[in-house]
């Protein structure tokens, strides 16, 4: 379906776009049980991060720095992290208190242009000035001048990630995150991006298992 701007509504738009440029956004989503007792949690499984859509992951290397960057995260919370195998070893379900899954749902680069735009920007000069005495001294004075801003192509790095905490015994989703994050004047910044995202969310989930023991 086509839409339709007024020259007024386009004008709006296009002055937002000049004075308020867009350096990153994020949108984000969270749920918890507020009857879940997190204090309990001692021990957690943490699966291995799923990439739903690698069709602009650049290379398997970038995949496995990912994971790892995940799990080093992972391990930030006040308790003992399990892994679903380790040294061939498939851990029991009694082994820990919860499991969490991960998903990156979005990992994208894009751009946009921005608009040419001319702003005033304040320049100073100094004159001579001639006393009643006849000596002179200089003055300084300010001047408004035009300055022309040409089109500029932006470019954008968009992660987005789905975060799922379940408690190991009934088997039922306890704390959910939903995050998009897009970064401007960025290309193929999705690593730090989605280290940033991983990060929030695990020292989220430390601080509330710290604050239900205090």
């Amino acid at each position: 379906m086509r839409r339709f701007f007024t020259p007024l509504l386009s004008g709006i738009l296009l002055l937002l776009l000049v004075l308020c440029p867009l350096t990153a956004q994020a949108e984000k989503v969270n749920w918890e049980d507020k009857a879940y007792d997190f204090t309990k949690i001692k021990e957690a499984i943490i699966h291995d991060l799923v990439i739903v859509d690698t069709s602009e992951i650049p290379s398997d290397l970038t995949e496995k720095v990912v994971q790892e960057e995940f799990l080093k995260t992972a391990a930030r919370p006040p308790y003992k992290m399990l892994r679903p195998e380790q040294n061939g070893v498939l851990h029991p379900l009694e082994a820990a208190d919860i499991y969490v899954k991960a998903e990156i749902l979005k990992w994208h680069d894009d751009y946009y242009i921005k608009p040419a735009y001319t702003d005033w920007e304040t320049r100073s000069a100094t004159r001579k000035v001639k006393r009643s005495d006849g000596s002179w001294y200089d003055e300084t004075y300010y001047y408004t001048v035009p300055v022309y801003h040409p089109a500029e192509t932006v470019y954008t790095s968009t992660v987005r990630v789905k975060f799922d905490v379940y408690d190991m015994k009934t088997d039922k989703l306890v704390m959910s995150r939903d995050e998009l994050r897009v970064r401007d004047g960025s290309y193929h910044g999705q690593e730090g991006i989605f280290g940033r995202i991983s990060k929030s969310f695990f020292d989220d989930l430390g601080k509330k298992i710290k604050s239900d023991k205090n």
